[in-house]
């Protein structure tokens, strides 16, 4: 789940260039990506920096008709470190879906997919693979749990949470000390979801940037 490096723009202030360029006083300081995942790392997806797509099929008098919508990812924030045995163990993965609009044909009034989120429910581990001290690759696989309400002209019924089949997460790991980056790629294939067989959810594919945000908590 590519890399997104946080951009803070320097102000014009003497004081301001040293804050952007130095870590809080009394803050941790690490020498390398490395070093700093060797501790509980929090990375935040920002709105607009990540994007998705989600393939639906709906029963017509003609069979299932398919196609695909885009997402927009709204929120997330993935929590790791690496572990004694040089592991890296993801303890928290979670993104928030802005609504998704559904076809009025499906059910002959509007309807909405909201409260879309997907999310771990519980930790895994995964090698990780260094190419220096700053750069590293992973390749997580993730059973995660689908959830979202489906509202229908207005009604709001929530779904229980749909358990996906475990999917292969590629991550490419960026940065320098106090500050990490991250690329995530996610596809989800296969029957995700299916709402008596009008509605089916079929793919899900993410693509996410993350960054810790060790300078915006200056």
């Amino acid at each position: 789940m590519r890399s997104l490096a946080l951009v803070l723009a320097a102000g014009i202030a003497a004081s301001s260039v040293a804050c952007t360029s130095s870590a809080p006083a009394g803050a941790p300081e690490f020498s390398s990506v490395r070093e700093r995942l060797a501790k509980p790392t929090r990375l935040y997806i920002a709105p607009g920096t990540s994007t998705g797509m989600i393939t639906a099929a709906r029963y017509t008098h003609d069979g299932w008709v398919s196609g695909m919508t885009p997402l927009t990812v709204s929120s997330g924030e993935v929590d790791g470190v690496l572990r004694a045995d040089g592991s890296l163990e993801v303890s928290q993965f979670e993104v928030g879906v802005n609504d998704i609009e559904i076809p009025e044909s499906v059910f002959g009034k509007p309807a909405q997919l909201k409260d879309v989120t997907v999310a771990l429910p519980k930790a895994s581990l995964a090698d990780v693979s260094w190419t220096g001290e700053d750069d590293a690759t992973a390749t997580l696989t993730l059973a995660l749990d689908l959830q979202w309400t489906l509202v229908v002209d207005g009604n709001a019924a929530p779904l229980g949470a749909q358990h996906l089949p475990p999917v292969t997460v590629d991550v490419a790991i960026t940065g320098a000390g106090d500050h990490v980056d991250a690329s995530l790629a996610l596809d989800a294939t296969g029957e995700l979801w299916n709402w008596a067989d009008l509605l089916k959810l079929t793919e899900l594919e993410l693509s996410l940037a993350a960054a810790t945000q060790d300078e915006l908590e200056m």
